[in-house]
Parts: C-alpha cells; structure tokens; sequence
C-alpha cells in the first residue's frame, strides 16, 4: 500500500509538472534553448558525464569486488543500471535495486552490500555539502569558511581515531557494536580511497553540469557550481516525481533565483539541465547491456 501511495503522488507529481510547465513557460520555448549549445559541446559534456558514472562503477568495485577478484564489467553494468534507476524512480526506490542486483550476479549478502551502499551515499552527501559549502564562500566568505572547517574537521576526528565511535552509542547500542563491525568499511585505506574516487565523481559531474547551465544562463561557474550542487541534494529529500521531477527544478531555481537570475530564466535552465541528466541516464542503459557478463 506505501509503495502504491509513493507511484501514486510520483505520478500526480510528474504530470503537475508537465502541465503546469506548458501552461506557464510553454515546451517548445524550453527546448528552443537547446539551439544555444552546440552539438560538439553536448558530446563532451555527455563523455564527462559517462565518465563519472564509470568512476562510479570503479568505486562499487573497489569497495565491493577488488578483494573477491570479480570481474570490472560486472560492475559497470550493475552501476550503470542503477544509476539509471536511481534518476527515473521516485522517492529513491532505485536504491533498492543494487543490493537486488547484487545478489543476483555475485550471491551477495543484502545486509552487507546495503550497509556498503549507505557508507557509499553518506560520502555522496558529505562531499556535496563539502563543495557547496566552498562555492558558498564566494558569496558569504564567514559562513563557508565555518562551514568547509566543520565538515572536515567533524570526519577526520573520526578517521584519525581521536574518537571512538563506539563510546558515542547509547550501551544498549554498543553492546551489539561488534556483531555488526563488519558492516563497516574493511579498513581506514578502503575509507580513504573511496572518498577520493567520490571526490573525483563529483567534481567531474558538477562540471559538466556547471558548464551545461552556463550556456543557457548569463552566470559565473560558481553560482552555477552551487546551482548544480544543490540540484543533486534535492534527491534527498523525501517527496518528488518521477525522474526527480519538480524537486530538481525546484532546488535549482532556488540556489538561482538569489544571484539574481529571473524566474523563467532559472526555471527553463533548471528544466534543460534535467532533461540533459535523463538523456545521459536513458543512454547509459543500452551501454550497460552492452557490456559482456563475467565474473
């Protein structure tokens, strides 16, 4: 019944959008912007963004795979077809598929590769706000200086030991602390290495879509830096359509909309930035069934 209620307002979400986007701006008029990016232009940002989706793949190899001497191509197909999921389900019911998916190919444990998923996602987050949080200090230098110090500092304590996880958890909690150890990331180097291909994923991506906003709005590389940034955390947010539609647009107008940027403008650029992202995500589909099945 919940996941009936989630398709249910996803749909009532999506088509809201589609209408109220021709009664107010008009399709055609969006699509026209397109005429602004040249064609040459949109097959290197669309490298830019395979790219990064195949970093992606390396990163769930390397966290997952590397030490059970499976096969890359696996990966990158399970990646892709997640990825692709993830961008066109609501309410980020394509986060269900990989541990799915993995069990399929590899016999994996649910519990171990959603746990593994999780850590994943939480480095998504952190260096999502981490970069925004660096955009933010063109604007306001005080307040992203306190934020970028908070948010290296909080994870490093961490990862230096200078704190002990488990001393934080109510005891109830830490007594059942070892049972589930192995859910955390085998050691501190897998820790490291995996934010650092985050790190790469991101900045690769966010480019990409930088650059892409630029071409349809009159706007500096980091206001649309912090545009973008704020585009992707809106996925985390509870409610939105399919495909991330509304909540995308949504956040982006209104990471926009501050630098002075005007309503139609921001919203017909936040529309095309998203159409883009389906586009690539639709096409990484056939490349992943393209890529031959091993173990």
């Amino acid at each position: 019944m919940q996941s009936t209620l989630r398709w249910i307002i996803a749909a009532t979400i999506f088509l809201a959008v589609i209408i109220g986007v021709e009664q107010w701006l008009g399709w055609e008029s969006i699509l026209f912007d397109w005429q602004q990016v040249s064609s040459g232009s949109i097959l290197i940002l669309t490298l830019l963004t395979l790219l990064s989706y195949l970093l992606r793949a390396e990163r769930v190899y390397r966290y997952f795979g590397q030490q059970q001497m499976h096969h890359r191509s696996s990966y990158i197909r399970i990646s892709f077809i997640h990825n692709a999921l993830n961008n066109f389900l609501p309410m980020r019911l394509g986060e269900a598929a990989f541990p799915l998916l993995m069990k399929r190919e590899f016999k994996e444990s649910m519990l171990t590769t959603s746990a593994g998923l999780i850590w994943i996602r939480l480095m998504d987050l952190h260096l999502l706000l981490l970069l925004g949080a660096i955009a933010f200090i063109g604007f306001f230098p005080v307040l992203g200086a306190i934020s970028v110090a908070g948010l290296v500092l909080t994870p490093s304590i961490f990862l230096l030991g200078l704190i002990d996880l488990k001393s934080l958890l109510p005891p109830k909690v830490a007594t059942k602390f070892d049972h589930y150890r192995h859910l955390l990331p085998e050691s501190r180097a897998l820790l490291i290495n995996t934010y650092l291909l985050t790190a790469q994923i991101w900045l690769i991506k966010l480019a990409a879509l930088a650059v892409l906003l630029m071409a349809f709005l009159d706007i500096d590389y980091y206001g649309a830096t912090l545009a973008v940034i704020a585009g992707d955390l809106s996925s985390v947010l509870p409610i939105h359509g399919l495909a991330g539609s509304g909540t995308y647009e949504a956040a982006l107008v209104g990471a926009l909309y501050p630098l002075g940027i005007s309503l139609d403008a921001a919203t017909k650029a936040a529309i095309n930035v998203h159409i883009y992202l389906l586009g690539v995500s639709a096409l990484s589909i056939p490349l992943a069934l393209l890529v031959p099945k091993k173990r």
